[in-house]
């Protein structure tokens, strides 16, 4: 491929094999475990390897520079320019594992909160570790009735696909202040918390032996596959296994 540059940041993360690129008038390689950063409107050019003797496996991913300009001003507090990351690549276990559950969260097609709060995530770690000029986190304000009052809102909007920005609404805060408080205040995160009342009123449907695929509908899961996903990670058994228990004991 020829020079080239991109409107979004682009981030690769290989698994198996080293990445070369030409970025900033250099040549780097990208070691394996290795996410590597290029910036919103930089020019690069991938590897001039003709070929490689194995099959090579990278997760790239590319996210508007909207994204990160807003959060670095919410940690702030005040506007901000766009995040400038020094290093080409970054060799850091648990940011790896961050990006990797925000691929998971995209290609299970997880709910929109879900998905929200995995690049809210990664970028906020990203920033906060990793950006010059790094913003200052202020101490949490305790925020008791606002949190209390998204709560209900869940409660009563279990099933709806909301998103993070929508909740944080709801509060009158910023979502970096959102995010932080409610973990805090309530020791979830919004989108576990969403996924445990939705798993509630799950396990109650199975237990009157509705269906599975009408429960996953009414509950707000993507599908029947997701929902039996989430169901046996939280609960510990499918939710055929678990509709014949209660069956038995009711």
């Amino acid at each position: 491929m020829p020079k080239h540059a991109h409107a979004d940041y682009q981030f690769g993360l290989s698994f198996d094999c080293a990445g070369e690129y030409t970025y900033r008038r250099e040549h780097h390689v990208i070691q394996v475990g290795s996410l590597s950063i290029i910036h919103s409107g930089e020019v690069h050019a991938p590897s001039d390897r003709a070929f490689l003797p194995e099959p090579a496996h990278f997760g790239m991913a590319h996210i508007s520079p909207n994204w990160l300009q807003s959060i670095a001003a919410e940690i702030k507090e005040k506007p901000a320019n766009l995040p400038f990351f020094p290093e080409v690549s970054i060799s850091d276990p648990r940011l790896n594992r961050l990006y990797l559950a925000l691929q998971a969260m995209v290609s299970q097609r997880a709910s929109q909160l879900d998905q929200d709060m995995a690049l809210w995530n990664f970028l906020v770690y990203l920033i906060t570790n990793y950006a010059s000029r790094r913003p200052e986190v202020q101490p949490i304000t305790t925020f008791h009735r606002p949190i209390q009052t998204v709560c209900d809102y869940l409660q009563a909007h279990f099933a709806d696909d909301v998103a993070l920005a929508e909740l944080a609404a709801i509060a009158g805060l910023s979502r970096f202040h959102f995010c932080r408080t409610f973990s805090r205040q309530v020791g979830l995160s919004p989108n576990i918390y969403q996924t445990q009342l939705r798993l509630g009123q799950a396990r109650r449907l199975l237990a009157k032996q509705v269906s599975i695929a009408d429960v996953a509908i009414a509950t707000g899961f993507y599908d029947q596959s997701h929902f039996s996903r989430q169901f046996k990670r939280y609960v510990g058994v499918t939710p055929g296994n678990y509709m014949g228990q209660t069956a038995i004991f009711s």
